[in-house]
């Protein structure tokens, strides 16, 4: 080792300081002053920087109150960039919130803007659903910019930014679903032959291929298989377990429905992904510990008590031209053997056809007109052929939704449920009421009792229930298995429209365009 000494090494020393300097300073941009941060916001006209238009007024609201101190020091800078790295396990790319280099005036506002949206992104989503859908009842969090940016300021970025998303276990296995289809997608799995159909006892390569296929997503182990290319009765068993997790009726026999579903590419399951994790963001953060959850989109319901599944059974939903809304309500009473009183809709659509067709079609369906305010009403008495059937969950709202049984508890056997007027029908009514009445004296021996005598009874609960009805086409069970449905009524798709747009504008700021003007 050569030790350099005297002047000489003094001045290499003083020149490697100098290099270390510069190097350092190249790499930690200038901050402007409070001065030029303030004559940037001052004015009304379009604030233009790195090819954004920025809100001024919002911001210059938000300096004025820290005395225009610019915010981002590299550290905060890279902070931000660090939290940046996680956006894509939100299903969110992080390239629209990126920031180019820039002078030090439009780095630091641009900056700005980019956390206070992303901070938005994950609080409430980039898309409000109501804004889009006319019957999404239920408002998106609030976000404050304000308080967001002051934690951001007097703590750490990343982890102010972490805490914004939603905790909940659902949307933390939704992630790692996501993740999981990610990495599906870099090797597309190849579509199986639709035809002919596939069931137990076949033999073959195309056997061998579901199996392979089914394994993918983790339906059985194609490798521990003793015949891979025989339909035992294993492989009937994984069948069934893939059409349960996609809303199929679960025979083991690989019909059309079930090849064309396990068609869906896998890059489009990353779309379906993606697009729940945006809905649920958007979405009130659910803390309930007691609460009903219905997902239309699986024609389901859930009772959680304790936090914790207690009762799930199938529901019947609106049909296409009846979308049952998106909605949060809370479950009072239950009604013991209901009068229905009939939309003015279903008798002009439904039975006044039915009665020029039967003229006695009132009198054999139980139906009267009774006296309300303002007029008569029609009205379908209790009895076996009431709509309702034996029970009616009353959880009042703006669009008059509610859950009840129903007579025809065939229509329970069906795949796709949808096909009621907007309301939600449940497959086990009786056990449900029994549960959320939590009352010795209303035992389900008690119930049958109640509605056997035909008489019209309200029970109020002793406290009320949250009921949300939501939308949930990918979810993920508290088992691991991940499943997804179709867009029965096109949210996706107008989710994914709204994105696109979003996506369009927030590009923008990561345009090529130089430094920008204000």
């Amino acid at each position: 080792m050569v030790r350099v000494t005297g002047a000489l090494g003094a001045a290499a020393i003083l020149l490697g300081v100098l290099i270390a300097w510069s190097a350092s300073a190249r790499a930690a941009p200038a901050m402007p002053s409070s001065t030029e941060v303030q004559a940037a916001l001052r004015g009304d006209n379009a604030l233009v920087l790195g090819g954004r238009v920025l809100d001024r007024a919002a911001l210059a609201s938000l300096y004025a109150a820290r005395n225009f101190t610019p915010l981002w020091s590299e550290q905060r800078a890279a902070s931000f960039r660090l939290a940046l790295e996680e956006a894509p396990s939100h299903g969110i790319e992080p390239a629209a919130f990126a920031v180019a280099e820039q002078a030090p005036v439009a780095r630091e506002l641009l900056l700005t803007d980019s956390f206070l949206r992303y901070a938005s992104a994950l609080t409430r989503g980039r898309v409000l659903p109501a804004v889009i859908e006319p019957d999404w009842r239920i408002a998106s969090p609030d976000f404050d910019a304000a308080k967001t940016l002051d934690a951001a300021v007097a703590t750490d970025i990343a982890v102010v930014l972490a805490a914004l998303a939603p905790q909940d276990p659902a949307y933390e296995r939704l992630r790692a679903a996501l993740q999981r289809y990610r990495d599906l997608a870099k090797a597309p799995w190849r579509p199986l032959p639709i035809s002919p159909p596939l069931k137990p006892g076949d033999s073959g390569e195309r056997v061998r291929l579901l199996r392979e296929r089914l394994a993918l997503e983790g339906f059985g182990d194609a490798a521990s298989a003793s015949d891979p290319a025989a339909y035992d009765a294993s492989l009937a068993a994984e069948v069934g377990r893939f059409q349960a997790a996609r809303g199929l009726a679960a025979d083991g026999a690989a019909g059309r429905a079930t090849l064309a579903a396990l068609n869906v590419s896998s890059a489009w399951r990353v779309r379906q992904i993606r697009l729940n994790l945006e809905r649920r963001r958007s979405l009130p953060r659910v803390s309930a510990a007691a609460r009903i959850e219905v997902n239309v989109a699986a024609a389901s319901a859930v009772l959680y008590e304790d936090g914790w599944p207690a009762k799930a059974m199938r529901a019947i939903v609106g049909a296409i031209v009846h979308p049952t809304p998106v909605l949060r309500a809370r479950l009072v009473s239950v009604l013991l053997n209901p009068p229905w009183n009939v939309p003015s809709s279903i008798i002009k659509n439904e039975i006044g056809p039915a009665l020029k067709r039967d003229p006695h079609y009132l009198e054999r369906g139980g139906y009267v007109y009774a006296e309300v305010e303002g007029g008569h009403q029609l009205v379908q008495l209790p009895g076996p052929k009431n709509a309702l059937g034996a029970l009616k969950f009353e959880m009042p709202n703006p669009d008059d939704i509610y859950m009840h049984d129903t007579p025809d508890r065939a229509l329970f056997a069906r795949a796709q449920r949808t096909i009621s007027h907007g309301c939600v029908r449940l497959e086990d009514p009786r056990d449900l009421a029994r549960l959320v009445l939590n009352d010795d004296n209303w035992s389900r021996d008690a119930l049958d009792a109640a509605i056997a005598t035909g008489k019209t009874q309200r029970v109020m609960l002793r406290q009320s229930i949250p009921v949300y009805v939501l939308y949930w086409t990918a979810f993920v069970d508290e088992d691991g298995t991940v499943e997804f449905r179709d867009d029965i009524y096109g949210r996706d798709q107008r989710l994914e429209d709204a994105l696109t747009v979003q996506d369009a504008m927030e590009r923008v700021a990561v345009a090529p365009g130089g430094r920008g003007r204000s």
